[in-house]
């Protein structure tokens, strides 16, 4: 009998190959001996509620997209109870692709078709977003942040961290500190926030580098970085510096911690991105980690 496969598309993903490649994946994936059923994404969340209705019935869903469209299927998996939630193969095709550089997934739709057929499961943790939303690999608020997917690509490949750091500088004006009471762990902290992240990759936006911080997909944690409010430009490139190296030993205005749940409350309303997209505006928010909770095929 057939293993049955759910493929979701997203023909709008950033810089997609798989539009060349959509057949030869369909191949592949039919060669691996799956019946393939194609889907693809009409609309902002249609995969998350296609995936909550329908997946429960196939042995395997993948998707091809950005981290965004990777967010709205896992998403769409945790609306499902744990024993019903089949693994998730991801062909990324989007601009940044955080969480395929760190599970070392294949950029190339073909390679990436062909590790989803003769690749293991690998589970992952997956955050809790307040009470109904999800994200992958990192929720965040603040300059640094936003700077990380506002810098155009093509900046960062021609200048590197030098774009990032002349985006962050023209963004430093005009961005007021954020105030916030921020619980963790049986400790608590209130202090002015230029930037705060909950992940759980070693790379966000492209450009911020966490490798130093033993960061694991799945050990139940993950990790907390505040940024104090910079006062002056000198503050502003040692935090630069350190947040590109990934050092932040004896850096006074980077606080980093790891959390299984942490909760945020703020004298106003604050913008958040999950996974790089828009992920709603609070004031008080708690973030969970849920270990192990989706199975992503990775590479052998």
């Amino acid at each position: 009998m057939q293993r049955k496969l759910l493929f979701f598309v997203n023909p709008r993903a950033g810089h997609s190959e798989i539009r060349g490649s959509l057949m030869q994946v369909i191949q592949i994936f039919t060669a691996g001996g799956y019946e393939v059923t194609v889907h693809p994404t009409s609309a902002p969340r249609d995969l998350t509620r296609q995936i909550a209705e329908r997946a429960a019935g196939y042995d395997l869903v993948v998707c091809t997209g950005g981290d965004g469209t990777l967010n709205e299927a896992v998403s769409g998996l945790m609306q499902l109870p744990p024993e019903k939630r089949p693994p998730l193969g991801y062909i990324p095709g989007g601009t940044v692709n955080d969480v395929a550089k760190t599970l070392g997934l294949s950029l190339d739709p073909i390679l990436a078709a062909q590790d989803i057929v003769t690749g293991r499961k690998f589970p992952i943790d997956i955050g809790a977003f307040g009470k109904d939303r999800w994200f992958v690999y990192v929720a965040a608020f603040g300059l640094f942040t936003g700077v990380s997917y506002q810098t155009p690509q093509e900046d960062k490949q021609v200048l590197g961290r030098l774009a990032y750091f002349l985006h962050g500088v023209k963004a430093l004006g005009e961005v007021k500190p954020i105030h916030a009471r921020v619980e963790f762990e049986n400790q608590a902290l209130e202090l002015d926030v230029l930037d705060g992240l909950v992940c759980s990759t070693t790379s966000v936006g492209g450009v911020l580098a966490l490798d130093s911080l033993g960061i694991s997909l799945n050990d139940g944690q993950s990790e907390l970085l505040l940024v104090r409010d910079i006062k002056n430009l000198i503050d502003f490139n040692n935090v630069s510096t350190a947040l590109l190296k990934s050092d932040f030993r004896e850096n006074e205005n980077i606080v980093s911690k790891k959390v299984r749940r942490v909760h945020f409350t703020f004298d106003t309303p604050v913008d958040w991105s999950l996974d790089g997209e828009y992920g709603g505006t609070v004031t008080d928010v708690e973030i969970v980690n849920h270990q192990r909770a989706v199975n992503i095929i990775v590479p052998r």
